[in-house]
């Protein structure tokens, strides 16, 4: 049998490759997965890895920075066994589940997607961080022919920004200070870059190009905690700042400029707005929302092939990590590849 490894940060910015291992006997409902790719979760994954990074009494140094740490939750892996009760056809077909960085693991066929042949592994681990984002979009309930604004060009900003034109927002203006970021948008005429370095001020640029209106949806996609008060200044009257990422510390925001705007700030980090159960009003689930992603790659009507940086083999993960810790302005998607 092969061995089993996974990736620990055993320290702050200390990132190892350790043998663990195998998954024990499989319950009759479980499969057995080989992972073959896995998403480093560069927002999250580093505020992990280097809490220091945020402010003192954050949520990220209180309660995630605890070690060892067993980081991730996106993998595409192939079944190479199953229990008593799985039928064995099962056996060869690719999945995609929410799970750490590790070789081998265990779940049961209702908490993986089964993919389609033709759904690249290498685009289908962008599921966990899709179905966040949508449920950010759906959250904000935009409307066709909204201006919807999304700060930040990273993973989740990308995401975000593609998922509200399927929303049926006409005009998606993204804010980054990074042109590389940028220039991975789509070629669409729907998407409009802004970098504050080359137009100034965001919400006058907003409504030189936007008919003279501000955004009725606008997503922090940042983390930056510093930016959101500026955020506010690009919604119109009584629309909504839908905070999609997990600031590292306090904003200080005018509470009176909200009320009079009649404004909406809800959060929806992670899975905090999916229903628990799915209902006829809201079927849509954590786990109802991964399907549909990969669904939506099975019939083309998106690709995250562009945002795919970097590909390191599993056995050189702490030099992904010192990658993004070096330089992560410079990378979007850092995937590690499971082979020997």
């Amino acid at each position: 049998m092969d061995k089993n490894y996974r990736v620990v940060f055993a320290a702050e910015k200390v990132v190892k490759v350790e043998e663990c291992a195998m998954p024990g006997p499989l319950n009759p409902d479980e499969v057995l997965i080989k992972t073959d790719v896995s998403q480093i979760s560069t927002g999250t994954e580093l505020s992990m890895l280097i809490p220091s990074d945020s402010e003192p009494d954050s949520a990220w140094v209180k309660s995630r920075s605890n070690y060892p740490v067993y980081p991730g939750y996106s993998n595409s892996g192939t079944i190479v066994a199953v229990g008593a009760d799985v039928d064995p056809s099962y056996i060869g077909k690719h999945v995609m589940s929410v799970v750490t960085h590790a070789k081998y693991y265990t779940r049961t066929l209702q908490n993986c997607v089964v993919m389609a042949d033709n759904v690249d592994q290498d685009e289908a681990v962008f599921s966990t961080l899709a179905a966040v984002t949508l449920a950010s979009v759906r959250v904000s309930d935009i409307l066709p022919g909204d201006t919807v604004v999304v700060y930040g060009a990273g993973i989740v900003g990308q995401l975000t920004a593609r998922f509200a034109k399927i929303a049926g927002a006409l005009n998606v203006f993204v804010v980054d200070l990074s042109e590389y970021r940028l220039n991975l948008l789509p070629d669409d005429p729907c998407f409009i870059k802004v970098n504050p370095n080359e137009v100034g001020d965001v919400p006058t640029f907003l409504k030189e190009h936007n008919k003279g209106n501000l955004a009725r949806v606008v997503f922090e996609t940042t983390g930056n905690q510093h930016v959101i008060p500026s955020e506010l200044k690009c919604v119109t009257k009584c629309g909504k700042l839908i905070i999609t990422s997990s600031p590292k510390g306090k904003s200080a925001i005018d509470f009176d400029f909200v009320s009079c705007q009649g404004i909406t700030i809800i959060g929806a980090h992670n899975m905090t707005v999916h229903p628990p159960v799915a209902t006829p009003q809201n079927p849509w689930t954590f786990m109802n929302e991964l399907p549909y992603v990969i669904e939506v790659l099975e019939k083309e009507q998106m690709s995250f092939k562009n945002l795919i940086s970097h590909h390191y083999n599993y056995k050189d993960a702490p030099a992904a990590y010192d990658m993004l810790m070096t330089d992560r302005g410079s990378a979007m998607a850092a995937h590690l590849v499971w082979e020997d």
